[in-house]
């Protein structure tokens, strides 16, 4: 049995590759233990700053496991069912709230859970024949859980007619629309991918790109008293972190900012 997830460390970034080429790398149970475990371990890592999501083959991923969503469906086992749907929740939960810039590189097909796992990183790299498509709905299902992240990053009449009417989008309407932050030529958004996540490494504070993460998830929802609450409280104990120290003095000294892959 192949392993379903990949992992390849280069310069501070790691790439986690989903392993299931001849199907289209979907979302089957292994899989997506396999990336929760994968993910659990890159958070843990100090060595690592930045983590690469790619899928081998032709795709990066076509989503959920039919065949499986089938199999339990039925053979009426709604026990099974729900420890599948956790299983995924627990994967975007993680996703959504990793502490290390996340990055998709998209090549191929992106479809509808598949979709949700590169919409869920921090950064999206789209090739120009790369598909992304939100095609639940088309087959009687529900994007349930990708559609209570869509909005962080595309606005709510875009995530609608994505959600509602669904199409195809290739890779420079994905990067018009928002689904994607950059498109890199044809064949290289892996590449570009690991460049981006190193280049970011190397300028910016890890502690600080984590704390900035999490005040971003707290604050969703918050009224804007609440959401500056909170910041003042981030803003003013993050003042004390060695890496705001060093980052300032660093600037104040020697009029540049710290090269942070420099240990």
């Amino acid at each position: 049995m192949k392993t379903p997830v990949l992992i390849h460390d280069e310069v501070a970034v790691r790439v986690l590759t989903l392993n299931d080429p001849d199907r289209a790398n979907p979302l089957s149970s292994e899989l997506v233990l396999a990336l929760t475990d994968a993910l659990r371990s890159a958070a843990d890592s100090p060595e690592v700053r930045a983590v690469v999501l790619a899928g081998a083959g032709r795709h990066f991923s076509a989503g959920a496991d039919l065949t499986a969503l089938q199999r339990l469906a039925t053979g009426s086992d709604p026990d099974g069912l729900r420890s599948d749907s956790e299983e995924l929740r627990e994967l975007f939960e993680l996703l959504l709230g990793h502490p290390k810039l996340t990055i998709a590189a998209v090549h191929g097909a992106a479809i509808g859970g598949g979709c949700g796992l590169a919409t869920a990183c921090d950064l999206v790299v789209a090739e120009p024949r790369s598909v992304f498509a939100y095609t639940e709905v088309t087959i009687g299902y529900v994007p349930a859980l990708v559609l209570t992240f869509l909005t962080r990053r595309v606005p709510g009449h875009v995530a609608r007619r994505l959600l509602l009417d669904p199409e195809r989008i290739a890779g420079e309407r994905a990067v018009a629309l928002g689904l994607a932050d950059e498109l890199a030529e044809e064949g290289t958004a892996l590449e570009r991918a690991r460049e981006l996540g190193r280049g970011i490494a190397r300028k910016c504070s890890p502690a600080a790109i984590a704390a900035t993460k999490r005040l971003l998830n707290e604050t969703v929802g918050m009224s804007w008293r609440e959401a500056l609450a909170r910041a003042a409280e981030v803003n003013a104990s993050h003042r004390l972190h060695p890496e705001c120290i060093r980052g300032v003095t660093t600037f104040l000294e020697e009029k540049r900012t710290p090269d942070w892959l420099d240990d």
